[in-house]
């Protein structure tokens, strides 16, 4: 697959979502992270106004000039009807969407079309329908690009490197892999990436190479240690209210399945990837220090993926739910796409 295409790509992409033909029916759209970010110019803002424009204005989007709260919070805020539409990470609510814990263990994909789709598909296989995303209507998941150790001072070039340093981690792959080397992991959602670091608070973020223009930590971070399919791959799902979804028109509701599942985890997966181009651009222009993990990091990074597995597998059998054949399958399916 091809990991990264020009802006003009991704809005073809876009547009391209698939067409259709009372009074609107409104989504109040909750954005924890800034309508300027990259990730709402090139992605959710072209979603819904690719949705206005083909349900001919009968459904319209509102933006909301702040996030209602917490990014974990937010299936809860659009379930009870505080508002219309958001998205969320894996990552930031393990426990009660521990079954997609998966998405994020280390080493799994270098591009982030090949993890998305592979995502989507692993839940339209295993999970859908099993109520982890009930009062809410499902638009489709994705995967970030591949993770990377972005530090203040020095490169982490071993695992004795970490020890000591304070490191802002996400989901639980990255806490556990930076607890393992003798950090200290400090988890913050993304958008408090920027206070922490220049207060010194955090000597390090862990993000895939978007976040340096994302969350305009470019200046902040110019050690970058990267690690072969990354040390992570944060899940996301974005979702609209499921009442006010059951009360649109047939034909509305096809529009909104046009830009769903597969269809929106591609799009969204070659966003993340020019993204990812634009932060490595920008650290590439600053004149950063960049390398690679060596084969101690990455030989304990398998352990540590092996483990996360091992209790994935547990987890999952307690659900009744066969996580071998999760992951063999997820696995598989990232393989075959990188390939195309």
């Amino acid at each position: 697959m091809k990991p990264v295409l020009a802006a003009a790509g991704v809005a073809v992409a876009l547009t391209a979502f698939a067409p259709a033909s009372q009074a609107a029916t409104e989504f109040a759209f909750s954005n924890w992270i800034p309508w300027t970010h990259k990730l709402s110019t090139r992605l959710l803002i072209p979603l819904m106004d690719v949705i206005e424009k083909r349900t001919e204005g009968r459904v319209k989007f509102r933006k909301l000039p702040k996030p209602l709260g917490h990014p974990r919070a937010h299936m809860d805020i659009v379930r009870t009807g505080q508002a219309g539409a958001a998205f969320g990470v894996h990552g930031y609510s393990p426990k009660r969407l521990r079954a997609y814990a998966f998405s994020e263990f280390p080493l799994t994909g270098e591009d982030a079309v090949a993890t998305s789709v592979a995502f989507q598909r692993t839940h339209d296989r295993f999970f859908k329908g099993k109520g982890y995303y009930k009062g809410v209507h499902l638009i489709g998941l994705n995967t970030h690009g591949p993770g990377v150790i972005h530090h203040s001072k020095k490169l982490i070039k071993s695992i004795a490197d970490m020890k000591g340093q304070k490191i802002r981690t996400g989901g639980p792959a990255p806490l556990a892999i930076v607890t393992a080397w003798g950090g200290t992991s400090i988890r913050l959602p993304a958008p408090k990436s920027y206070e922490v670091l220049s207060t010194g608070v955090v000597d390090g973020v862990t993000f895939p190479y978007e976040a340096l223009t994302g969350f305009k930590i470019v200046n902040l971070v110019k050690f970058h240690t990267e690690l072969p399919g990354g040390l992570y791959n944060s899940g996301f799902y974005t979702f609209i209210g499921k009442k006010k979804y059951d009360g649109l028109s047939a034909a509305d509701k096809q529009v909104i399945a046009s830009v769903s599942g597969e269809n929106f985890a591609f799009v969204a997966g070659r966003v993340w990837n020019q993204n990812d181009a634009d932060g490595l651009e920008a650290a590439k222009k600053g004149g950063h220090t960049f390398g690679k993990a060596s084969a101690e990091m990455v030989a304990s990074v398998k352990k540590i993926k092996a483990n996360l597995e091992a209790r994935y597998i547990a987890d999952m059998k307690k659900q009744g739910i066969n996580g071998a054949a999760v992951l063999k399958f997820f696995y598989g399916e990232v393989a075959k796409l990188q390939k195309q």
